[in-house]
């Protein structure tokens, strides 16, 4: 643990007499024992606080008896929210546990174990102490966002974004209930996008031209913003397996029209990749170097006029994934066009839809439009949110799906093969994903971003092949305005991706999975 989380953590254990800490203890719902109580485990003190800038983060803190190299870790319990186990402290006489996977104004019980200095030949940890915390209530933007669930995820955790103007934007874990167990709010003009998971365990925050790296106790430790050398970081962070980042980036250039009128500015998309490591960032893909396949004068002209920007939006590169070859799958929303790049970023493989695709859609009603996105899975089909923007009418009008498509490279064609649609449909014509689960199933996000549509609830649904939903999470933010009511105080509302495949946010282990959701508060609908 970062010395300046300790430091930022610690303000409830500052130095203070023996009598002042005991009072904060007991006060917090922990225990202060004497040495003889704890002899065999070496315990003498102990105690839990909640963060104060994190209603669901709690630390417990162990004093030993005597100067040791004893490892602890802290077991801790709710009958309706699960048992964790907290990853092994490094070795020492006084240890910091923080404790995350919380659910909001819930009380737990722990239990201190204390084990050797060896973690693979130490003696068998003994049980030192116990104590109850109970956490606080969820931040008012958080606490007013009705929800409703059905059925049971499988994954144990997911992660997504919550998102209005006006500076209120969240990213949240929920557990497989539903409930929410974790979360870190963004300053105002983040815009959160992705959210990805670098080796160590720190997460990484992309927002509107700005990265951020972040602890999962919600330190940040790294940050850079838009502009030179950065090349305006937009939509996805794909971490490599080497720990380096590769995203796209952008840059504003000039070009000529087609009928040889006044020049145009467009925005062309550009790939990067950045080592965290040290700090080295190299462009390895740009757009305009394959202007011999895309032409610019194939830019979808009423879908991204200027709109005041002071240039076109031409490819709008919104997502980057592996393929099963190493290749990377793009998904371009301005061309409603998904592309493989060789793995050494050289040659544009094939192009599925839009302006000279390589493949042909036998049934139009396969097509999609304003995707997002876009994954190759190990059969060679491709997955996508299909947003349905500004989809004919000949091709079934405003509605968003999960599509996956079969591509026959021999007869060039693309055909549907799986399908997940809510009902009734929904019609997103922003944001949204799809993503294919280690166990076959769906997890799919319907983003709720409409201002004509703003009682219409945002949606989470896991699927399975057959396209039955083995779990729906339904939530409508409306968040509070300053004077406390609940009605939207903008059209720019929603979540921009959900996605599954993390199994612990700090190293904890589930050692009993959550009985039932979090009971509703704040007058939330179930």
């Amino acid at each position: 643990m970062s010395l300046t989380r300790r430091r930022t953590l610690r303000s409830a254990f500052r130095a203070r007499p023996t009598l002042g800490l005991l009072a904060t203890v007991i006060l917090l719902g922990g225990a202060a024992l004497p040495a003889a109580a704890d002899a065999g485990a070496g315990v003498i003190r102990h105690g839990a606080a909640i963060s104060p800038a994190n209603a669901l983060i709690a630390e417990v803190r162990v004093s030993l008896a005597r100067v040791s190299l004893a490892r602890v870790f802290v077991e801790y319990d709710n009958p309706q929210a699960g048992r964790y186990r907290t990853a092994l402290s490094e070795p020492g006489a006084e240890h910091v546990i923080p404790i995350v996977r919380l659910r909001p104004e819930t009380a737990y019980d722990y239990t201190i174990f204390v084990a050797g200095s060896d973690r693979a030949a130490g003696p068998e940890p003994a049980s030192g102490a116990d104590g109850r915390f109970t956490t606080g209530p969820l931040p008012p933007p958080l606490a007013a966002v009705p929800v409703r669930v059905s059925g049971r995820s499988s994954q144990p955790l997911i992660l997504s974004d919550l998102h209005r103007g006006h500076g209120i934007a969240y990213y949240v874990f929920r557990d497989e209930t539903g409930s929410v167990v974790w979360y870190y709010h963004e300053p105002p003009s983040f815009r959160p996008k992705a959210i990805s998971r670098l080796p160590g365990g720190n997460f990484l925050l992309l927002g509107r031209g700005h990265f951020t790296e972040i602890t999962p106790l919600g330190e940040v430790v790294n940050r850079f913003a838009r502009g030179a050398p950065y090349g305006n970081p937009h939509h996805d962070a794909l971490v490599l397996g080497d720990g380096r980042v590769i995203y796209p980036g952008w840059n504003t250039v000039f070009e000529d029209s087609a009928n040889g009128g006044p020049q145009t500015k467009l925005r062309v998309d550009n790939l990067r990749v950045w080592d965290p490591a040290s700090g080295s960032i190299e462009q390895v893909w740009d757009a305009m170097t394959a202007w011999d396949i895309f032409d610019p004068n194939q830019r979808l002209e009423d879908r991204y006029r200027d709109r005041g920007y002071g240039y076109r939006w031409w490819t709008t590169l919104n997502s980057v994934s592996i393929g099963p070859r190493g290749n990377f799958i793009l998904s371009f929303r301005g061309r409603n066009q998904v592309i493989s790049l060789s793995p050494d970023f050289r040659t544009i493989e094939w192009q599925l839809g839009g302006p000279d695709s390589d493949f042909e859609f036998p049934n139009p009603a396969d097509r999609f439009h304003g995707q997002h996105t876009a994954s190759q899975l190990a059969n060679g089909n491709v997955l996508l949110f299909d947003n349905g923007w500004i989809r004919p009418e000949a091709e079934g009008g405003r509605y968003s799906r999960a599509l996956e498509l079969r591509l026959d490279a021999t007869a060039g064609t693309a055909v549907k093969v799986w399908e997940y649609r809510t009902d009734p449909d929904t019609y997103s014509s922003k944001w949204g994903s799809a993503y294919r689960l280690p166990n076959g199933n769906t997890l799919v996000n319907f983003p709720f971003v409409e201002a004509h549509l703003h009682r219409a609830p945002l949606t989470v649904a896991e699927v399975d092949a057959a396209g039955n939903e083995v779990f729906r999470l339904e939530s409508l933010p409306r968040w509070p305005r300053g004077g406390g009511g609940d009605e939207p105080t903008s059209t720019d509302a929603g979540s921009y991706r959900a996605s599954g495949g993390v199994t612990a946010i700090m190293g904890e282990t589930m050692l009993r999975p959550p009985a039932a959701a979090h009971a509703p508060a704040h007058g939330a609908r179930r």
